[in-house]
């Protein structure tokens, strides 16, 4: 069985018992010890933001949280203190994530602020999920190990520029260890078709079988590119070879690491066997 390493340590979002509640913790790179939010506002849901200081990337040590900063979120009519709850983890009670809405966060930490935007789409739904095996011997599988294929379909509003992230998640774990940025001019893995205003999603993974969740997120440009660079960090540490050290570039003001999301979701399960 293949044993898939993992990136992210997690009580968190997109990696423990799901909820749009939690946080994605990241390793990232960096030569000091760096300022790091981790900042999501979901649909139906209330704001998390996670706060820790990360050593480098290539770093073992375990990150230091943040429990003593200031964090408020608006929409523009409406803003609402974070409360602590513990390592590192801030939440609110009140502002619910809607689609079609803008926020924006600022957190006071050691008397800098820090500022970001985000906006959340209108969400896209996944209408099916199949899938196809093989052992079949090729150039990408020489030793014809076992080999599933996922098409995933999900509705697009062809009259609106719209940005996707997908993954596969297995006990928490990622799949393959990356994500799937998706545009309707292009994708950085699988492979897609668009007819009308249907996408087709198709991606091979290699898997011994079980279940498997889809996760389908519409984001903003921002969160998008901030997600293609991660993955990008993560193509290179899959294939164990050290990327040209950078870090994505934020979304958040004054030197911070990390990102804040407003974001849609939709998931499916399927029992791959």
């Amino acid at each position: 069985m293949i044993n898939f390493r993992k990136i992210f340590i997690s009580t968190a979002i997109l990696f423990s018992i799901w909820s749009c509640e939690e946080v994605i913790d990241i390793d990232l790179n960096y030569a000091d010890p760096a300022f790091v939010v981790e900042a999501v506002i979901c649909k139906d849901s209330v704001c998390s933001v996670h706060l820790t200081k990360t050593a480098s990337y290539f770093s073992s040590e375990e990150p230091e949280f943040i429990d003593d900063a200031s964090i408020t979120i608006g929409n523009g009519t409406t803003e609402e203190d974070l409360i602590y709850t513990g390592n590192g983890y801030y939440t609110g009670t009140t502002i619910i994530g809607t689609e079609g809405t803008t926020y924006e966060i600022e957190i006071l930490h050691d008397g800098v602020f820090y500022n970001g935007t985000s906006s959340m789409p209108g969400g896209a739904e996944i209408i099916s999920v199949n899938y196809s095996k093989s052992t079949e011997v090729t150039i990408l599988n020489p030793d014809g190990e076992l080999v599933f294929t996922i098409l995933c379909r999900f509705y697009d509003d062809p009259e609106t520029k719209n940005y996707y992230m997908i993954s596969f998640v297995s006990e928490g774990d990622l799949i393959e260890e990356r994500y799937f940025m998706l545009t309707e001019d292009g994708a950085n893995g699988g492979s897609f078709d668009i007819t009308g205003n249907m996408i087709s999603f198709y991606e091979s993974i290699f898997y011994q079988g079980g279940e498997v969740e889809i996760r389908l997120f519409t984001i903003d440009e921002s969160t998008y590119f901030y997600f293609t660079q991660l993955d990008d960090i993560l193509f290179w540490k899959r294939r164990y070879i050290p990327p040209i050290p950078y870090n994505p570039k934020s979304n958040i003001s004054n030197g911070a690491l990390g990102y804040f999301a407003a974001w849609a979701y939709d998931s499916r399960k399927i029992f791959l066997y």
